[in-house]
């Protein structure tokens, strides 16, 4: 490939975040809203979500980004089995030096998820869950700041809980995610095909609840390994690979209205990355409140 102007492409690689968030796939929203209102889930009950986030992140490499906006979620479940479907939109920002080098509005990928709850005793469920991710938009991470991954991707998740107390739960999970590779392009509009790779996450919790209330505080972890992209970039894998820890607290607050059955979360949490260390996250805040009618 012949780089028109390469200097300046090399230039905007140095400063620029390869590493896009995505909030559909975020593992301690979908473990903390899959969650039934009221005990188990009928035999045959719906389930619709609205959620507000807002996350701030401070890059090690000076950046300031905002991302903002609403996701929402409708969850299917049938005997033993339930049916997800998760769509975002969010507006974003991003700030270096006192300086906006972009603002803009995208979509996030939408995600469809199929599992089956698996009781192994009457204190014990496991359930386990095959996640489809389809991209909304084309790849701009090569151009700004882009939100959603983008790309077509396939995941494989276990989670589950055990009652320790009438009142208190355990609540654990693990997931792998392969992201097919995907053409985009550059600033210049040079080609390239490219690929985040592969994401595993882990996540541990404990939720106790009392009457109407309920709180919950976990820690998750995310590694995302084999970014690569065609022709080669400097510094592309390692500006797209990273290990990140999160700490979270949820707080729930229950109640019918009409036999309908209502639930208001309310979470906050803190994250780093552990690597990259020159381009990872020094820290990211998220906020992010939500409303489920469950029928």
């Amino acid at each position: 490939m012949e780089y028109k102007n390469y200097a300046w492409l090399s230039l905007f690689l140095l400063t620029a975040t390869l590493n896009p968030i995505s909030i559909v796939w975020n593992f301690r929203i979908a473990q903390v809203t899959k969650q039934p209102i009221f005990g188990l889930a009928t035999k045959q009950q719906h389930t619709v979500l609205a959620l507000l986030f807002d996350e701030y992140i401070k890059k090690r490499s000076g950046q300031r980004q905002n991302f903002g906006g609403g996701l929402g979620a409708f969850i299917y479940d049938f005997d033993d089995y339930y049916v997800r479907i998760d769509a975002a939109v969010s507006h974003i920002k991003e700030v270096v030096d006192h300086v906006t080098t972009f603002s803009g509005t995208e979509t996030d990928d939408l995600l469809f998820t199929l599992g089956r709850n698996c009781r192994i005793n009457d204190k014990a469920l496991v359930t386990v869950s095959g996640l489809l991710g389809l991209p909304t938009h084309k790849v701009y991470r090569l151009q700004h700041l882009d939100f959603g991954y983008s790309q077509v991707g396939l995941g494989l998740q276990v989670d589950g809980s055990y009652a320790c107390t009438n009142q208190g739960d355990f609540l654990y999970g693990a997931r792998y995610i392969y992201f097919a590779p995907r053409r985009a392009c550059d600033v210049l509009r040079n080609r390239y095909k490219l690929t985040i790779g592969n994401v595993i996450d882990f996540l541990l919790a404990y939720k106790q609840t009392w009457n109407k209330h309920g709180l919950e505080v976990g820690y998750t972890s995310r590694t995302d390994f084999g970014a690569h992209i065609c022709p080669n970039l400097n510094n592309f894998a390692e500006k797209t690979n990273y290990v990140r820890s999160s700490f979270y607290a949820v707080y729930k607050y229950k109640f019918h209205v009409n036999n309908v059955a209502h639930r208001f979360l309310f979470n906050i949490s803190y994250g780093l990355d552990h690597k990259p260390k020159t381009f990872g996250d020094k820290y990211a805040i998220t906020l992010w409140a939500a409303w489920d009618i469950g029928f």
